[in-house]
């Protein structure tokens, strides 16, 4: 059951205004694995996640976290339990340096030695930089260098790969994969079909207010309707 899983968002609704954004949508997040909602811009992938996260509030629809209702939850509490969730615009203070980001990681969760989670994320040569001074890219190695160290139980990544060149989705790759090989269920979302194809063991199709559970990359390659209507006839993963 969805239920059973670290987090899960099953028969969500919501509607701004006269606008229904999600009609009957659900995701769940298993532990050791990637899992990646994909989807069209407007089909409700970031609202789903803000959800599932206790970000916002749902018209309907029953939220779990650890197994138990998470209804009533908020961002912060579930963070204490352990769920970490890094929206697209990335989790650092502009006008901090890289280090101190981490040491105030360090500070808030008793942690120990942040050089491995630096290195998984090739931040040495950027440590005493403050964030402003970064690109893009390098902005996202930083929030994702934070999630390394921090280890979360559960990550929801709002469109990690969005704006990223190729040269700086290797370390990402790295560290959700780490974190999956350590038992860590990780969320993630975007357009990047490839790549997200390549990074992913689970494919959820949004669309249309509502989410399909399409198994497996290989899967989703061979879900007809999914390649007729987002995909394109062109991707393939050899």
């Amino acid at each position: 059951m969805p239920s059973d899983y670290p987090l899960a968002a099953e028969g969500i609704g919501k509607s701004f205004g006269s606008l229904d954004v999600l009609k009957s949508a659900s995701m769940w997040a298993e532990p050791g694995r990637i899992s990646t909602l994909m989807g069209r811009n407007g089909s409700g992938k970031t609202t789903l996640l803000r959800i599932a996260v206790g970000e916002l509030r749902p018209d309907y629809g029953a939220l779990h976290f650890g197994g138990r209702s998470a209804d009533r939850h908020s961002l912060p509490k579930l963070a204490r339990a352990g769920l970490m969730f890094v929206p697209q615009r990335g989790i650092c203070a502009p006008h901090f340096t890289v280090r101190s980001h981490f040491r105030a990681m360090a500070s808030a969760y008793d942690l120990g030695d942040p050089a491995p989670a630096i290195d998984a994320a090739r931040l040495e040569a950027f440590l005493d930089e403050p964030v402003r001074v970064l690109s893009g890219g390098e902005r996202s190695r930083v929030s994702f260098g934070l999630v390394h160290y921090r280890r979360p139980t559960v990550l929801v990544a709002d469109e990690p790969l969005a704006g990223l060149a190729p040269k700086d989705r290797d370390p990402l790759f790295r560290v959700f994969r780490d974190l999956a090989e350590a038992g860590c269920a990780v969320v993630t979302s975007g357009h990047d079909a490839i790549d997200l194809l390549r990074l992913s063991d689970v494919i959820i199709w949004s669309v249309a207010g509502t989410t399909h559970h399409l198994g497996s990359p290989r899967e989703a390659l061979e879900h007809a309707q999914f390649r007729r209507e987002y995909l394109g006839p062109g991707v393939r993963l050899d």
